[in-house]
């Protein structure tokens, strides 16, 4: 009796800032299996999860995947794999890695002499890198690269040093000589540029030892999460949004026009013509996790929560019991930070866990809604969202998210659209579709929606009204 013939796939991985995501997707577009291995809670209450800490998490998912695809007949034929950013990750001339640069550690330098032609410097990555260079002279000397975290790992498995480019557009959005003189940084410490999914190396035998792959597999060039989010949810197209959920949160809207105001964050998007704009807010999935370690739940997971906060059913959570109560009002001082160490609460009619818990809810529903109403205000329409993210695949929360910010909520079967990005990427560079339209068309299947319960929505706005005055108010009396 012959075997069955193996089933081809790729390894998708993402290094996220609280834990290391994984999928072996098939070249049909479907998830085979999935590992999430977080790193040290400690590390992360301290925002100083480290490169090690991802090498450790991906060795541990990796197996996990193995195991799966052993007991289902799969071949991994390619690996793309993610990273949160703006980060640096210093190798030394010796290979050794330093301490990383992190998008959230507020390490940055002051902003740059102006350019050459008067405009001011735009690089994301470049503050980081000039603090880097005044504050830890040594380190900086004897650095022989500084890369992202995802192009660090893609070396680990035997990649070239590279920097990986979204798209042509972004290139001053990272670097080039002009700001690079600016910040008076050495060029040479910066890998060449390469196009996002460019075959950028292959396992080699050490790596596949280390890591328990086989070597020889080509290693793809993927981008930074939060694009490779847009792709794995298919906002590609003019007018569709994506919010990406996790640590942090971003509602970003694919528009044939950029916006022309600090409110919002615009960026290039990977199809010429169109932009990436959008509303951040870089708190949310931290503050419930905040709650989750003051309260002791850690040991709980976010749907036992979320049962004892909303009830039997998550419906309840709209009725009698959010209409009464106090408010939970985040540090306005951290807001823009990881730091979610204190906050302000009205403690009016908050006896119970639970009812402290709803209060942490509403208010992150109220900041999701606030970042709707900033896009709105300037002309981008918000009916309706694809979700992305771990967030993304609690049921109750995107019940009661679809309630407070009266929008539709559309979540893909494969929720994480960083894994979903990296699957479409390798599935365009292996030559197994044309083009990203056609890979997205191919991996992007939304499998539920989330209609808001109007009752629900008018009593909610009830609510927002209140904690937006209140919340004016606190803001004043504290700045």
């Amino acid at each position: 009796m012959s075997k069955p013939q193996a089933v081809r796939a790729i390894l998708c991985a993402d290094i996220g800032t609280s834990s290391l995501k994984a999928a072996l997707v098939d070249y049909d577009g479907h998830l085979r299996a999935f590992a999430r291995e977080a790193y040290p809670s400690e590390l992360v209450a301290q925002g100083r999860a480290d490169s090690a800490d991802w090498e450790k998490a991906f060795t541990k998912a990796v197996a996990t995947l193995n195991s799966s695809a052993i007991k289902s007949v799969m071949e991994i034929s390619a690996v793309c794999i993610s990273g949160n950013g703006p980060t640096f990750v210093p190798v030394s001339i010796k290979g050794e890695t330093f301490e990383g640069l992190f998008w959230h550690d507020g390490h940055t330098a002051p902003p740059a002499a102006a350019l050459r032609d008067g405009s001011r410097a735009r690089s994301l990555f470049l503050p980081r890198a000039a603090w880097f260079a005044r504050e830890r002279r040594e380190e900086y000397r004897s650095c022989r690269y500084l890369i992202s975290s995802q192009e660090w790992l893609s070396m680990r498995l035997g990649a070239d040093p590279v920097t990986i480019l979204p798209s042509p557009a972004y290139e001053p959005i990272y670097w080039d000589a002009d700001q690079l003189e600016a910040w008076e940084l050495d060029a040479e410490k910066f890998p060449p540029f390469v196009a996002l999914g460019e075959q950028i190396g292959n396992i080699d035998k050490a790596a596949a030892e280390r890591y328990g792959l086989k070597s020889g597999i080509p290693i793809i060039a993927g981008g930074p999460d939060f694009i490779m989010a847009l792709i794995g949810v298919g906002s590609i197209e003019n007018g569709v949004i994506c919010d990406r959920a996790g640590t942090s949160e971003g509602i970003n809207v694919c528009s044939n026009r950029p916006a022309h105001t600090l409110e919002l964050r615009t960026l290039p998007h990977l199809r010429e013509g169109l932009w990436n704009v959008g509303a951040m807010l870089p708190t949310t999935g931290r503050l419930f996790e905040w709650f989750r370690t003051i309260t002791g739940q850690t040991g709980k997971s976010y749907v036992e929560m979320l049962e004892e906060i909303g009830g039997a059913s998550p419906r309840e959570f709209k009725a009698g019991q959010s209409g009464k109560g106090g408010f939970f009002f985040p540090d306005l001082h951290a807001v823009d930070g990881l730091g979610a160490s204190s906050a302000f609460i009205s403690t009016a009619g908050l006896t119970t866990r639970a009812e402290l818990g709803r209060a942490v809810i509403e208010s992150i529903g109220f900041m999701v809604r606030g970042a709707i109403e900033k896009l709105e205000r300037h002309g981008y329409r918000v009916d309706g969202m694809r979700l992305s993210g771990g967030q993304a695949k609690n049921l109750a929360w995107n019940r009661m998210k679809a309630d407070m910010t009266g929008r539709c909520l559309a979540v893909p079967v494969i929720a994480d659209g960083e894994l979903a990005g990296n699957a479409c990427t390798a599935l365009v560079a292996l030559g197994e579709v044309r083009d990203l339209e056609s890979a997205v068309e191919k991996v992007v299947r939304i499998e539920q929606v989330y209609e808001p319960d109007q009752a629900a929505y008018a009593m909610h706005s009830e609510r927002y009204d209140a904690y937006r005055a209140m919340s004016a108010k606190m803001e004043k009396f504290l700045s």
